[in-house]
């Protein structure tokens, strides 16, 4: 796949991951468990790939209304999800060989508010790209200031049962330790290493669908101390994602004249600031405007960064969100930023 088709694929996924259903918006706001039957995950066919890729089409038209689920027998719950190898990725756009795809991988970092999830972007087996995408989330992010919160190891089998925000994911621990809450974190962090899995299965299904813990083949009360006896909603976009966060450039990629840069926020007016960074030198800045504002989501941004007169070394490439109190107000902006080494 070329570099194109990879950052087509990347923002396609983003369209979905950061829409909400209309369907399921109050619920989603008021962080509310979903009353729905217990489900156990359900093998992914290739007419329900067909399905998914149609709502990616829908959502890039900001249009998220239901499918129809299927009328199947759901499977058990340590079922791994499988996908002929011909099925189109979650972001509409085929892989090269027709047995990969590309998906978001949550993690957590750092922000003025506490923990938040930001992600990044990975290839997945398509036909195990639930559990594949969550055995992602449990290793070290390329970014040094993202973490898991997940032992390596922590998720058994993730499946699915119906379409769209119809359905619902299953995701089956591999053992009772993960029951409670460690001790040393705090119930901020072990919230969102639950919300980490819950937006990384759901980037990879590519719905809003709720999701169901298990462990063996019953739903479990609590993982990390986190009350899971139902199925959850993923917890409101502006309260649980990073207000920024970078696609393009990835970390450590080496530029040359310029570097195209994308990625999705929320922020004041729109306005996001740049800064390309030597140590503590300020080297150039500059701003980017995003696609949009004051919603439950976030909007894609893009530009571009001139790197005329800037001498071959390893910069650090900083976006923030506006803060137009200029810190006098709220507790300051969101942070993204990416090491990237100038020839």
């Amino acid at each position: 796949m070329s570099d194109h088709d990879e950052r087509l694929a990347a923002l396609l996924s983003e369209a979905v991951s950061d829409v909400e259903p209309r369907d399921a918006l109050d619920a989603i706001r008021d962080r509310s468990r979903v009353t729905r039957p217990s489900r156990r995950p359900w093998l992914f066919a290739v007419g329900a790939a067909v399905v998914a890729t149609a709502a990616v089409i829908t959502a890039i038209a900001l249009a998220t209304g239901p499918a129809t689920p299927p009328h199947t027998t759901p499977r058990p719950a340590t079922d791994v999800p499988t996908v002929a190898s011909d099925t189109p990725s979650p972001s509409g756009t085929p892989s090269a060989t027709g047995d990969t795809v590309a998906t978001g991988i949550y993690y957590v970092g750092d922000t003025p508010k506490g923990p938040r999830l930001y992600r990044e972007f990975a290839r997945v087996p398509a036909s195990s790209r639930l559990l594949a995408a969550l055995e992602l989330a449990t290793q070290t992010p390329t970014d040094p200031d993202y973490r898991t919160l997940w032992p390596a190891g922590s998720f058994a089998s993730a499946g699915v049962d119906g379409v769209g925000v119809d359905g619902q994911y299953s995701i089956a621990l591999a053992d009772a330790s993960l029951h409670d809450r460690p001790a040393g974190m705090t119930e901020a962090a072990a919230r969102m290493a639950v919300e980490a899995a819950i937006y990384t299965v759901q980037a990879a299904g590519q719905s809003r669908a709720p999701v169901q813990f298990y462990l063996g083949h019953n739903p479990i009360d609590q993982v990390l101390g986190v009350h899971t006896s139902e199925p959850l909603a993923n917890g409101p976009v502006l309260d649980t994602l990073a207000l920024v966060s970078l696609t393009t450039p990835a970390e450590g990629d080496t530029v040359s004249g310029s570097f195209e840069v994308e990625g999705v926020a929320s922020s004041f007016e729109a306005n996001l600031r740049w800064q390309l960074l030597q140590g503590e030198t300020l080297v150039d800045e500059g701003a980017f405007m995003a696609d949009g504002w004051m919603a439950e989501k976030l909007f894609p941004f893009t530009g571009t960064v001139d790197l005329t007169g800037v001498p071959p070394g390893s910069y650090t490439f900083l976006v923030e969100t506006d803060d137009p109190s200029g810190g006098a107000e709220g507790r300051g902006p969101d942070v993204d930023t990416r090491t990237v080494v100038v020839r």
